[in-house]
């Protein structure tokens, strides 16, 4: 008789998890000692006490080849009762040497890219749109060019309170859009 082993019920729940964010959509949730299966059963049940953030609408933008950087798009939606702050970003190295919290600023009559280090609040029951022009991910030391029909995965990490720390892996679709050359940094910080 065959029993799966552990490392291949964690690759079979990681590869549900992230085919759930390609589609558009991802939830996380305050990380327990938690058997997988409960985990799944509270991460659909509207009534539990879990705080909820979702990743909705995300996707990197295509680049050219040999791009070194690139941007990363999505909106997040807080349906919890208490504020949650986005307070960093990881992305898989094979794809870049890092990725950051960037936004877009007026300076001396020019738009420029700056890194939010404080990271990003959502309100409760609220949404943050991260989109060219304003909040985005920039991934920096691409390995090479984002190519359309690939995917990007990155771990976006949560702090919601003084206390409870949220992690979230999610895979992006790369796809093109109508704002050529919008991310161009000169001064990464």
């Amino acid at each position: 008789m065959f029993f799966p082993s552990s490392r291949y019920l964690k690759s079979l729940l990681l590869s549900s998890v992230l085919a759930l964010s390609v589609t558009g959509t991802a939830f996380a949730h305050q990380h327990k000692q938690h058997q997988h299966e409960q985990h799944q059963q509270h991460k659909h049940d509207a009534h539990d006490n879990h705080q909820t953030i979702m990743v909705m609408d995300g996707y990197a933008r295509a680049t050219f080849a040999l791009a070194k950087t690139g941007a990363v798009y999505f909106t997040l939606h807080n349906s919890s009762t208490s504020p949650i702050t986005l307070t960093g970003v990881d992305v898989d190295s094979s794809v870049a040497d890092d990725a950051q919290i960037h936004t877009t600023v007026m300076q001396d009559e020019m738009m420029q890219m700056r890194e939010v280090s404080e990271g990003v609040v959502v309100k409760p029951n609220e949404k943050v749109m991260f989109k060219p022009g304003g909040y985005h991910v920039m991934l920096l030391g691409l390995s090479k060019g984002l190519e359309e029909g690939s995917e990007v995965p990155l771990t976006l990490h949560f702090k919601e309170g003084e206390t409870m720390e949220i992690e979230l892996e999610i895979v992006l679709p790369v796809k093109k859009d109508g704002e050529a050359n919008h991310h161009h940094h000169k001064d990464h910080h």
